[in-house]
């Protein structure tokens, strides 16, 4: 799996760093830019649709890994049948899983760059991304149940509970990566690390689980792969001083298909690391967005109301420069991660 995985990066690197130029021009010809305003850092209109590139070299590397890795292709016809008491409650391929993930991808990357072009309600954009969740849902990417630590015992979810679970699961990485998309560079960075990280835990938790589960731990590192790779390809036109944003659709698109790999990668682990892992690798947005929640309905605003108290904003008061509040995010970033690794490591 070590030539896909790295065929994969580099890729969707090259992708999306030659289809990036692109976007630029798409987003200038449709009049899609960012203008700037007292709570933005940037000084000038900055073209908004820098997702697209990313999602190009996505689903390049995916085509062309299809395409040219056998082993791929035999990864994707996996079939597991689950059973409870004897009876057949359902088939989980892998191939389908991966269908029901770039639909989704596919869904909220146009929900966001019609957001960036026109605004789209709250609401809709809260349906779409419901909508997203429960079609990867349906086609097996789900939260089924938990192994409990330290027992050989795994506790199955009723289905209902299993549905909600995963779909709060994967609408809260979209919403945490799409909020935390501030300064240059700072998203498209996050999740290279966070991938990286999903990638290396993979490869590590993948040797000595099941046979199903490694299977789809292969699946998720090849999705990691893919990501970091594309991410980094996009990196050079969105680090400060940025040429492009990756816009809602990016960061949303993003944000999802973070949410699924650990659904069908980490999650599928002990319950207590399982959990831990992208939890500590997502940890900064994460609590950047819990107090930003909080302070929202502590004055009884909208969720969605911007202001500029998030972290970074706060580290710019203070005279840090853009540059230096994204580097120091990533180091952050990078230490959680590496703690995450460790973890694994330990788990084995």
């Amino acid at each position: 799996m070590g030539n896909v995985y790295l065929a994969g990066f580099i890729v969707a690197c090259v992708a999306s760093f030659t289809a990036t130029p692109f976007s630029i021009w798409l987003a200038k010809r449709w009049n899609v830019l960012d203008q700037p305003d007292p709570r933005k850092v940037h000084k000038a209109a900055i073209p908004r649709w820098g997702g697209a590139g990313i999602y190009i070299g996505i689903l390049v590397a995916i085509i062309g890994l299809y395409v040219g890795f056998p082993y791929f292709r035999m990864l994707l016809e996996y079939r597991h049948s689950i059973y409870e008491q004897g009876r057949l409650l359902g088939i989980i391929s892998l191939d389908k899983q991966l269908a029901g993930i770039l639909v989704g991808f596919t869904a909220v990357m146009v929900l966001g760059m019609i957001d960036d072009k026109r605004g789209v309600p709250a609401i809709s954009k809260l349906l779409t991304q419901i909508i997203a969740s429960l079609v990867a849902l349906n086609y097996g990417v789900q939260i089924s149940g938990l192994r409990l630590p330290f027992l050989d015992s795994y506790v199955q979810f009723p289905i209902l509970l299993s549905q909600v679970i995963t779909v709060f699961w994967i609408i809260g990485f979209m919403n945490a990566l799409n909020l935390a998309d501030g300064l240059d560079g700072l998203a498209a960075g996050l999740a290279a690390i966070a991938s990286a990280t999903f990638l290396a835990v993979a490869i590590i938790q993948g040797s000595t689980e099941t046979t199903f589960i490694s299977k789809q731990l292969k699946l998720a590192g090849v999705l990691s792969a893919v990501l970091c790779g594309s991410c980094l390809g996009f990196l050079p036109y969105n680090f400060s001083p940025a040429k492009v944003f990756m816009g809602d659709g990016g960061a949303l698109g993003i944000g999802f298909l973070l949410g699924a790999i650990t659904v069908i990668g980490t999650l599928k682990t002990t319950a207590v690391l399982s959990i831990m892992i992208p939890v500590i690798v997502v940890a900064l947005p994460v609590i950047d967005v819990s107090l930003a929640i909080f302070r929202r309905f502590h004055r009884k605003t909208r969720i969605t109301d911007p202001d500029r108290e998030h972290l970074h904003h706060r580290l710019l008061n203070l005279g840090w420069t853009a540059r230096e509040v994204v580097l120091l995010v990533y180091v952050l970033t990078l230490i959680l991660s590496v703690v995450a690794i460790f973890l694994a490591i330990v788990k084995e």
